[in-house]
């Protein structure tokens, strides 16, 4: 039961926190400059050094996972059980949702508004697919480092994804449904949402089999 309840508490908090940066250093961004590559830029600081404290933080309570694909995978690789999926995926797309809405009060935007930004076309699809491959193929080639070292990949990989993906490397199912509802700088139309999840588990499947392959 306290292994449960970790994972609720953590995940749920965790997802949350991750969201109202990612979100909330967007809005910060769009509000302070009309430089599209500075407020990427500033985005990208912001979710790096997040990403690096809120791993560490939770990786001893329920893992850090913050994505229900990185659920998936540790479930295909055997490192958590499947009825703890029934756990860890409610809290990441909660705490996610929670997250948008309390980074869109933060800058006085509507509680939940669909975001007018479009995110579409083959190119940003395959550079999804790439992104989540890498994030999920990261995790488990530092896994064995300890949690700092998973901190440090994760977060300065995401960081890099936001530069060298035309996507901006979302890479998480939940992250990616939460950021449909604030129309501002992170945001994504509703309408590209299913694609982006759609390539994210291809990326996810094509990790978990080269990670099979590699590791056995």
């Amino acid at each position: 039961m306290k292994i449960k309840k970790n994972i609720l508490i953590g995940e749920f908090l965790g997802s949350c926190f991750l969201v109202m940066i990612i979100v909330g250093s967007g809005i910060m961004a769009e509000n302070l400059t009309n430089d599209d590559g500075i407020r990427l830029l500033a985005n990208t600081i912001a979710t790096g050094a997040g990403l690096f404290v809120l791993i560490t933080a939770f990786a001893d309570i329920s893992g850090a996972h913050f994505n229900p694909f990185v659920s998936l995978a540790m479930f295909f690789r055997k490192k958590i059980k499947g009825n703890l999926l029934k756990y860890y995926i409610p809290a990441q797309i909660s705490g996610c949702l929670l997250g948008v809405m309390f980074a869109n009060v933060f800058f006085e935007h509507s509680l939940l508004e669909l975001s007018t930004k479009n995110r579409d076309g083959l190119h940003i699809f395959v550079s999804e697919i790439v992104a989540t491959f890498g994030l999920i193929f990261i995790i488990f080639a530092t896994l064995k480092d300890g949690k700092t070292i998973v901190a440090i990949s994760v977060a300065t990989y995401i960081s890099a994804g936001y530069w060298f993906t035309s996507s901006t490397s979302f890479a998480n199912p939940a992250v990616s449904l939460a950021r449909t509802f604030t129309d501002s700088f992170t945001g994504i139309n509703y309408l590209n949402t299913p694609t982006y999840i759609l390539a994210e588990f291809i990326g996810l499947i094509l990790a978990a089999y080269i990670l099979r392959i590699i590791y056995k």
